[in-house]
């Protein structure tokens, strides 16, 4: 079956309402919504799951007694016969692009737990540059095979999907705590270590050995270090300590937490650890440097 867009998408009007898009037979579909100011607050139910990716503009989206706030670069996942409420901010409504699908197109195994979860919303643009890059790619790749139609493109379409699904399980499962680097395709070598090297700057508290920071640049341990100390001046152990230890001196000057924890939230294995290197990089025990400034 080859879609046609209606005329109105053809011409790239602006969408007053939820769009009305068929479905496939193969059960698999992507494609993208402009709404116009006034896009007409509504509370929709399908018998089919979907993805969303706000590309601008923001809305708040209502369902299982939660409210999510959408801005660009969201990612949002509405499980199938699930209702919910979706409506612009009226100063800036949204473009996104929507992905719909028939369970029956991917296993079950894998949708269960996403599944299960309810509706979930993610914002790559705070929690994962790389990510964002990753889902992106995702969606580009659906939209070209489904323009293209070469030979087995339906095939293609399907596993682009597969792929945004274990995407999306594994950023669920960031949430909970799980540490599995994360591999993020169709960059450089040196742009992969950049994004990386970004992450560190709200993740340097993390427990990660230097062959698993090369692993989840999919490099060598020598070619991550050498990239690594390009991009950032540093080699990679001792950047991971001066953001620990400069997060350190802001918790010591701006909290009353115990050394032992500021060790802690920073990262650090333990407090000898700590001492050692905050009195190697200042001159002085973190409990001097919280007494002189707060003498001073």
């Amino acid at each position: 079956m080859r879609l046609r867009p209606k005329p109105e998408q053809e011409r790239g009007e602006l969408a007053k309402k939820p769009k009305e898009v068929p479905l496939p037979s193969f059960g698999v579909v992507v494609f993208e919504s402009r709404h116009a100011p006034g896009f007409a607050p509504s509370v929709l139910e399908h018998d089919y799951a979907k993805f969303l990716l706000v590309i601008a503009g923001h809305a708040r989206l209502e369902a299982d007694r939660r409210a999510f706030r959408l801005g660009p670069h969201s990612l949002v996942h509405v499980p199938p016969r699930r209702r919910h409420f979706y409506e612009d901010l009226a100063a800036d409504p949204v473009t996104l692009y929507a992905i719909l699908y028939r369970p029956a197109v991917l296993p079950a195994a894998v949708l269960e737990p996403l599944f299960a979860a309810g509706m979930a919303e993610w914002n790559l643009g705070a929690l994962d540059p790389g990510m964002a890059r990753a889902v992106g790619s995702d969606f580009q790749e659906m939209l070209y095979e489904q323009h293209a139609r070469r030979d087995g493109w339906e095939l293609a379409v399907c596993s682009c999907l597969g792929h945004l699904v274990v995407r999306t399980l594994r950023l669920a499962l960031r949430h909970a705590g799980s540490l599995t680097p994360e591999f993020a395709k169709g960059v450089s070598s040196a742009e992969r270590v950049a994004t990386y090297a970004a992450q560190l700057a709200s993740g340097f508290y993390r427990q990660q050995t230097l062959d698993e920071a090369a692993t989840a640049t999919g490099l060598s341990r020598r070619r991550f270090t050498e990239i690594f100390r390009s991009v950032t001046g540093n080699a990679w152990r001792k950047h991971i300590e001066k953001l620990r230890l400069e997060h350190a001196q802001r918790l010591l000057l701006e909290t009353e937490s115990s050394v032992l924890a500021v060790a802690f939230e920073c990262g650090f294995e333990n407090a000898s650890n700590f001492h050692r290197a905050f009195k190697a990089a200042f001159g002085c025990s973190p409990s001097l440097f919280r007494q002189r400034a707060r003498r001073g």
